[in-house]
């Protein structure tokens, strides 16, 4: 069970257990003075939980979340491998060069990767067009980190509203660079994951941290409390040494009246911090719209068959990736990046690639009828082609 306090998601009997634990560390601590520097305090996990809860989320605390990680690696990976077509009124025509290498220091994919990886978390992007061609069309960019500019995008009821232009002035690094050399690419309005899923990620962060810290910092399973005269370091050492040896070694020890064996050690399971996790992790593959299977979340039942596979990638296509794409393919269509009757599109073709006897037996039954041409054949099989296509079409 899952409790809301405020904005911040608690496991109530992950707390519980934490604040059980560091109350017998303390009572134990009282009770065994002055041999209280055997016993290892609990680490403060209730403090770090709730420190972790507030506030916004950012990315560096996102970035500790492996199911955030993933999220955003299933977007950016899957999309930065699909390559850019251009179209003149909906016929293939030779793509410009900008549109394969944008940048002169970056590939092509880490141009994509970077670009994504601002539209999902702050709902926006940047390019600085750095060379033209002749006609003013961008011939090279450099791509902008939303941390790294000033822009000044208004609020609307709470929610950034960033279907503004660049705002004028416009800095870049601490540089005031001109507004009509900016590119920006526009999300979807709804202020991107960092935003909106502040309480799942900042949840999910203090869950790792938590279990960090359990991990450097593990409760004592057995703790000796004595109930009668304090005894001498020295002897507590003793003590300590032949009970952990006989624990060992699957011995016996032998105790005293005045001390009694208190079991006190709890598994990660024990305080929630797997069903938390994993909890946390749905939860994070929800606000990015996506099956929990990519987020590497446990779903019972869950098994992955050729067909299944197909299916899932077309709903990852279908249902996540393609209005992410859609964002940016609309961006570079637009007249100040390319022109007029030109779009920009993904080649989404080999992703979805079914089984090549499958698709040599389409081609070869489409051909003679006209629908496609043999360089789009060759496109479709990832063959070379003449680079020049018939513009009949137009």
């Amino acid at each position: 069970m899952v409790t809301a306090y405020g904005n911040a998601m608690v496991f109530p009997r992950a707390l519980r257990v934490v604040q059980a634990v560091e109350s017998n560390s303390q009572a134990i601590k009282a009770a065994q003075q002055p041999a209280a520097s055997h016993v290892r305090e609990s680490s403060g996990l209730v403090a770090l939980l709730n420190n972790q809860l507030q506030g916004l989320a950012t990315t560096q605390n996102a970035m500790q979340v492996p199911a955030f990680v993933n999220a955003l690696k299933t977007y950016t990976h899957t999309i930065s491998a699909f390559p850019l077509r251009e179209y003149r009124y909906d016929a293939p025509v030779s793509i410009r060069t900008f549109l394969q290498r944008p940048s002169r220091t970056l590939p092509y994919s880490a141009v994509m990767t970077r670009t994504i990886t601002d539209l999902l978390q702050y709902d926006r992007a940047y390019w600085l067009v750095t060379q033209r061609t002749w006609d003013g069309f961008p011939s090279e960019v450099t791509v902008m980190r939303v941390q790294d500019v000033t822009d000044a995008p208004a609020y609307y009821a709470g929610v950034q509203d960033n279907s503004q232009p660049p705002a004028d002035p416009f800095y870049y690094l601490g540089n005031r660079v001109p507004t009509d050399d900016v590119i920006k690419f526009y999300g979807s309005g709804e202020g991107g994951w960092l935003a909106n899923g502040a309480t799942a990620i900042n949840t999910a962060a203090a869950l790792e941290a938590a279990t960090l810290m359990y991990s450097e910092t593990p409760i004592p399973t057995v703790a000796l409390k004595n109930s009668g005269p304090d005894l001498p370091s020295s002897q507590v050492d003793l003590l300590l040494t032949a009970w952990e040896e006989a624990r060992a070694n699957r011995g016996t020890a032998y105790l005293s009246n005045a001390i009694d064996a208190q079991v006190m050690g709890f598994s990660a399971r024990d305080v929630q911090l797997v069903e938390g996790k994993n909890l946390a992790a749905t939860q994070i593959a929800r606000i990015a719209n996506l099956d929990p299977i990519w987020v590497g979340a446990g779903v019972p039942g869950s098994s992955l068959t050729y067909s299944s596979r197909v299916d899932l990638y077309r709903q990852l296509l279908d249902t996540a990736l393609r209005p992410v794409m859609n964002l940016i393919e609309q961006r570079l269509s637009m007249p100040d990046v390319t022109p007029q009757g030109h779009t920009i599109k993904y080649d989404t073709t080999s992703f979805l690639r079914a089984n090549p006897l499958d698709i040599a037996d389409l081609i070869t039954k489409l051909l003679p009828t006209g629908v496609i041409t043999e360089d789009e054949a060759k496109m479709i099989l990832d063959l070379p082609t003449l680079g020049v296509y018939s513009m009949s079409r137009e």
